[in-house]
């Protein structure tokens, strides 16, 4: 294929051009971030959870806000055959509880001591919600009046 000099010229120009700006455009570097996993377990005498809940949250250096991945809700011992659902919550510090999520249903699993019910909400990575250092968070089945909580650092 043959081009023409002043195609070819056209392309060093456009290309000099291209990183003539992209030199220009300041880079915006953001502050690094920690990604936490927090966790609580309602002790089961039998060894193990009987409840438990676990927390994936991050925070960018220095910041008071902490973001939430994901939320995971256990509970044993379950029955086979039974629908579980649960739910998690939060509240910020000095304001009113809200819904995390409604009512979901949970997976059944054959554990090494029986089944256990679990659930997850959430993505992972930098996804859910945006809420203030010291939050609680908690779960709760819809079984149970008691919730399994744990207060984000």
């Amino acid at each position: 294929m043959i081009t023409s000099p002043n195609r070819a010229r056209a392309t060093v120009l456009t290309a000099a051009a291209t990183a003539a700006l992209m030199a220009a455009i300041p880079v915006a570097t953001a502050a690094p971030s920690t990604d936490l996993r927090a966790r609580n377990c309602v002790a089961h005498p039998g060894g193990g959870c009987k409840r438990s809940i676990v927390v994936e949250y991050w925070h960018k250096e220095g910041a008071s806000q902490r973001g939430i991945g994901w939320v995971y809700a256990s509970k044993k011992p379950a029955r086979k055959g039974t629908v579980y659902y649960a739910r998690w919550t939060y509240k910020a510090p000095g304001r009113a509880w809200k819904n995390g999520a409604g009512w979901k249903k949970a997976n059944l699993t054959q554990g090494s001591n029986g089944f256990f019910a679990s659930v997850w909400w959430g993505r992972g990575g930098h996804t859910g919600p945006q809420v203030p250092k010291g939050t609680q968070v908690c779960t709760q089945y819809r079984d149970e009046r008691s919730s399994t909580c744990l207060t984000l650092k």
